[in-house]
C-alpha cells in the first residue's frame, strides 16, 4: 500500500464535499481529520498540525504542482484545480463562505438564492454577527475538529473578484433565521424565505426596491411559514415590524392567530408608514394605523 500524502488527504476530503474553495483554515481542520483517522504506517506526514502555519507548507506545494491556485485579493484562499472541481463555474458566493464562514447570504442576494426575483444582483449581500454565538461552527465543522484550536474569524472583504461585497452586521441576538443549504454538495448559510421577507421589509434598498420585496412576497404567498414569520417577527420586537408584516399578510390573505394581537400594539406616529424613505400618503390602512404610501399592486402578481 501507498503510503498517502497529507495534500492528497486534503483533496481526498474536498472532493467527498464538492468543495472548490480551500482555505487554510479548512485545510488545518481537514489535515487534522485525516491524521486521527488514519494509521501512521498508512500516512507521510508524522504529526497532527496544530495551526494553519503548519499547513502553509503544504498549501504551497500544492500550489506549485497545481492542485490549487490563490484568488486574487484573498490570503490564504485557494481555487482547488484538480479535474473534480472543472465541471461547474466558480461562484463568488461559494468564495464568500470560505473567507467567512458565518456569513450568510440575506436580501437581494438570498432572494434571488430562493428564486424569489428575477433580478441578478450585482453585489454579494450578506449578514454576518459582530461577535461569537455559541455552539456554532464554520458550516462543514464540529466542535471535535476544534477541540484545542481557536476558531477561525470571519474577514469582512471589501469585493470578492471583482464584485462588491456588501456587510450587514448584527448582534448576535438578531442573527436567526438563519438556514444551511446544500445545492451543490456543501452547506452554503443563507437567510430563509421567511426572514429574507421580513429584512426586505425593513431595508427594501439591499433588496431591489419595494416593488420587489412586495413582488417577493406575493411569489413566496403559497409557500412561506407563516408560523416562522410570527416568530421572527416578534423576536425582532418592533412594533412597526409588526404593522408593516401584518397588513402584508392580510392583504395577501394569509391569517394567523397573532395578528389581532399584533394590531393591537399598531399606534399612530412619525414613523407608520409602509415605507421608511418616502412622505405620507392620503391612502391609509385603518386597522394597521399605516400610511399606505408606495404602490401595493406587486402584492398581487
Amino acid at each position: 500500500m501507498v503510503a498517502k500524502t497529507a495534500s492528497f488527504a486534503i483533496l481526498e476530503q474536498l472532493a467527498e464535499e464538492r468543495r472548490r474553495v480551500l482555505s487554510d483554515w479548512r485545510a488545518l481542520v481537514l489535515l487534522r481529520r485525516a491524521t486521527l483517522r488514519t494509521a501512521a504506517s498508512e500516512r507521510r506526514w508524522d504529526l497532527i498540525p496544530a495551526g494553519v502555519l503548519d499547513v502553509h507548507p503544504i498549501l504551497r506545494r500544492m500550489r506549485d504542482r497545481g492542485e490549487i491556485q490563490p484568488i486574487r485579493g484573498l490570503h490564504h484562499i485557494y481555487e482547488v484545480t484538480v479535474p473534480y472541481a472543472r465541471f461547474t463555474p466558480l461562484t463568488e458566493e461559494e468564495i464568500l463562505a470560505e473567507v467567512h464562514p458565518y456569513a450568510a447570504l440575506s436580501h437581494i442576494s438570498a432572494l434571488a438564492f430562493h428564486g424569489l426575483t428575477n433580478e441578478l444582483p450585482k453585489e454579494i449581500v450578506a449578514i454576518a454577527p459582530t461577535g461569537e454565538i455559541a455552539g456554532m461552527y464554520p458550516p462543514g465543522t464540529t466542535a471535535q475538529d476544534w477541540i484545542g484550536l481557536d476558531l477561525v474569524s470571519g474577514r469582512r472583504v471589501k469585493e470578492i473578484r471583482g464584485r462588491r461585497v456588501h456587510w450587514v452586521n448584527v448582534k448576535p441576538e438578531r442573527y436567526f433565521g438563519i438556514g444551511q443549504y446544500q445545492p451543490s454538495g456543501f452547506i452554503i448559510l443563507v437567510t430563509t424565505p421567511e426572514r429574507t421577507l421580513i429584512d426586505g421589509v425593513q431595508t427594501p434598498q439591499l433588496c431591489g426596491g419595494l416593488d420587489n420585496v412586495l413582488q417577493a412576497w406575493a411569489l413566496a404567498s403559497d409557500t412561506l411559514n407563516v408560523n416562522f414569520i410570527v416568530q421572527f417577527v416578534d423576536q425582532f420586537d418592533i412594533n412597526l415590524l409588526r404593522q408593516r408584516v401584518g397588513f402584508l399578510l392580510e392583504t395577501l390573505g394569509i391569517s394567523h392567530k397573532a395578528l389581532d394581537r399584533w394590531q393591537a400594539l399598531a399606534g399612530r406616529g412619525g414613523s407608520s408608514k409602509l415605507l421608511a424613505s418616502a412622505p405620507y400618503a392620503n391612502e391609509f390602512s385603518e386597522r394597521w394605523n399605516l400610511s399606505l404610501n408606495a404602490p401595493i399592486e406587486a402584492l398581487h402578481g
